[in-house]
């Protein structure tokens, strides 16, 4: 008795085409839809202010100082001997880089006026601070 049988089947084939386009779609979508923002990873609680300023999305040098006087180029921690030499780096010495200033609300006024000093010794004359918009006005 033979329960094989003399049919011989064929090799089953998965046809991966589909899918492939399918993730491929799911990419595209995921990569459209991500906003890319700048996300600054310092945590400073920043002054506030009435007045509305135009973001522009440009190069620029963020300093940061947070609430102890501790001052950050572009969120990497800077001691005040290596200000100059970093914020340089950053800008490639071009003098008409803006520059922007974020210190916490409790940071000193002295701190603030270090690092505008710096800044305007470099050369470079367009600074602008950072604030966050006044609440419920």
């Amino acid at each position: 008795m033979n329960l094989r049988g003399d049919k011989k089947r064929g090799d089953l084939l998965i046809d991966l085409t589909p899918m492939i386009d399918v993730v491929f779609l799911m990419l595209i979508f995921f990569m459209v839809s991500t906003s890319f923002t700048a996300n600054n990873s310092l945590k400073l609680e920043l002054p506030q202010s009435k007045a509305q300023a135009a973001v522009k999305e440009e190069a620029q040098v963020t300093i940061s100082i947070d609430a102890q006087g501790q001052l950050y180029v572009q969120d990497e921690r800077v001691e005040d001997g290596d200000l100059r030499r970093r914020i340089l780096n950053v800008s490639k010495g071009d003098p008409n880089m803006r520059v922007v200033l974020r210190a916490d609300a409790d940071t000193k006024h002295k701190r603030v006026v270090y690092a505008m000093d710096t800044v305007r010794e470099l050369g470079m004359g367009k600074i602008g601070i950072a604030t966050m918009p006044r609440g419920g006005e």
